[in-house]
């Protein structure tokens, strides 16, 4: 990542941009159908074998609200993020949620193409609305190292967004400088289904991949999201 595409989301941070406070509804779907379900306040049912106490990795984790999340879950969660600022944030969460927590170690600032941590160390990853916000070659270098440090049979969550929005070609899947004031210099990759299968890179069986699209019928727009799992062959 170069020096130039960290101060832009180092500024987007400072300016409050992206902080948000609640898990992603696909995001405590995903949880739901393959980790860990709740079944009451404090009761839990374990979905994938083991899972309580499962490690897991959140890429592009922000400020933490996905961290948040799987730690109420029962998982032992760590986030790496490009951003030091949503990072700093972050790490002030977890220790809220999980005072006990090492959070300055479990999360921390950095490329995701060199995750710091060691092969098969991860039981489960997931990635909300990040892979998509870096240029394509980086995010599919960001996949191959989740791909590193999850064990076999791991599953892995990402949410990208699609090219079926209004103003583009059909099935548009380029990248383009973002020029709104929000996030404002980023890079945004757009992603159809040959995209998907190119950045999983043949080290996934994608068990999940559905296409969301939202129509606001007053201003006749749209947009469109990707949900994908992948499960570590």
């Amino acid at each position: 990542m170069s020096a130039d595409e960290l101060d832009r989301w180092e500024e987007s941070y400072r300016r409050f941009e992206n902080h948000l406070y609640w898990p992603s509804d696909e995001g405590v779907r995903f949880v739901a159908r393959y980790l860990r379900r709740r079944r009451g306040l404090d009761e839990f049912i374990d979905v994938a074998p083991n899972a309580k106490g499962s490690r897991v990795l959140d890429l592009g984790c922000g400020v933490g609200r996905m961290l948040a999340f799987g730690t109420e879950m029962g998982f032992e969660m760590y986030g790496i993020d490009l951003s030091t600022v949503a990072v700093d944030a972050a790490r002030k969460w977890m220790k809220r949620v999980a005072p006990d927590t090492p959070a300055d170690r479990r999360v921390v600032a950095g490329d995701v193409r060199t995750l710091p941590w060691a092969d098969a160390f991860f039981e489960h990853a997931m990635s909300e609305s990040a892979l998509d916000s870096m240029p394509f070659d980086t995010a599919a270098a960001g996949v191959a190292e989740v791909a590193r440090v999850l064990k076999p049979g791991g599953y892995f969550y990402c949410s990208l967004i699609s090219g079926e929005q209004t103003g583009y070609a059909p099935n548009f899947n380029g990248e383009i400088v973002v020029e709104t004031k929000h996030e404002q210099g980023t890079i945004q990759t757009f992603f159809d289904r040959p995209k998907i299968d190119a950045l999983f890179g043949g080290r996934f069986d994608i068990v999940q991949c559905l296409l969301h699209r939202i129509e606001d019928r007053l201003r006749g727009t749209h947009h469109s999201r990707w949900f994908v799992v992948g499960r570590k062959r």
